[in-house]
């Protein structure tokens, strides 16, 4: 079986396990980026079965050198662990390269958080977006800032996914992240977006709730919806992860239980919402700033 052949039936083992869309994109291209990286630097075409534990440590150096972070390091050699447990396990090789090595993940700088937005640059997004007076993209951003949906699990929401009455609301995330049914109540402020957009809303046949000019929007779609108004509210390096991050934070804040917090990003793991428990890259830069008396 050629390695084409062999990462065809990969691609269709992560779909058959329920990977999201974005997963899989993830996972194909990471291992699509190291079998290019081998053919490069081996001047021989990419056969799982040659690669060996030295070729891990130099895929991972040579990531380290072009400057990746650590996440992403780990995100790719992750990616390449994975496949090959399963490429063991259906004998499409004989020995997995990561079982003799130790420490091959990087070392991320710990305690520190994942970027949010603090009360000031939350306010300044959403004014930016009220400027526009687009029901439709303020209504994308007040659900993913207060009620932490995913790019994906947005993309995907359908007309009946919200529910919505005079005191209350929520809306549906039918298949989340590992294929997670949950539910998210919707503040005053969201329920008041999306009733605007409602209403303004055109029929193209389509059950989808949020629409663009060509159809339903997609992932891609709302992150530039997002950026385009971080960019008009001078702020840098905000995704929509960021909002989701910013809900979870504001969860916490405002003394939300960690086990609540879990349940409504979809988590099921306590140690995955800790992370909102910890000083963000802002806040150290903050406190660094307060010590040296710039800011107050």
């Amino acid at each position: 079986m050629d390695k084409s052949e062999t990462l065809v039936q990969y691609a269709t083992y992560l779909a058959d396990s329920g990977k999201s869309p974005h997963t899989l994109r993830a996972y194909t291209q990471d291992l699509a980026n190291f079998a290019a990286w081998f053919e490069q630097t081996t001047g021989e075409a990419f056969d799982p079965q040659a690669v060996n534990p030295r070729d891990i440590t130099e895929y991972r150096g040579f990531l380290i050198t072009r400057g990746r972070k650590p996440a992403t390091v780990n995100r790719r050699l992750v990616a390449l662990q994975r496949f090959y447990r399963w490429a063991r396990r259906r004998g499409h090789v004989t020995d997995n390269p990561f079982d003799v090595l130790e420490g091959v993940h990087v070392k991320q700088q710990q305690g520190v958080a994942p970027k949010w937005l603090d009360q000031k640059d939350q306010n300044a997004l959403l004014r930016a977006v009220r400027r526009k007076r687009n029901s439709r993209d303020l209504a994308v951003v007040e659900l993913m800032l207060r009620a932490g949906l995913r790019v994906s699990e947005l993309a995907g929401l359908r007309l009946d996914d919200v529910e919505m009455g005079q005191r209350s609301g929520k809306v549906i995330v039918r298949e989340g992240k590992g294929g997670k049914y949950r539910e998210v109540p919707l503040s005053k402020e969201v329920r008041r977006a999306l009733e605007s957009y409602l209403e303004i809303r055109e029929e193209d046949g389509s059950d989808r709730l949020f629409l663009g000019q060509r159809g339903p929007i997609n992932a891609p779609g709302v992150q530039y919806v997002v950026g385009k108004y971080a960019y008009q509210a001078r702020l840098e390096g905000v995704t929509p992860h960021t909002l989701r991050h910013t809900f979870g934070k504001n969860l916490v804040d405002a003394g939300v239980s960690l086990d609540q917090v879990a349940t409504l990003l979809g988590h099921e793991s306590l140690d995955t919402v800790m992370v909102y428990t910890r000083p963000s890259q802002q806040d150290l830069e903050k406190a660094v700033r307060k010590a040296a008396g710039e800011i107050l």
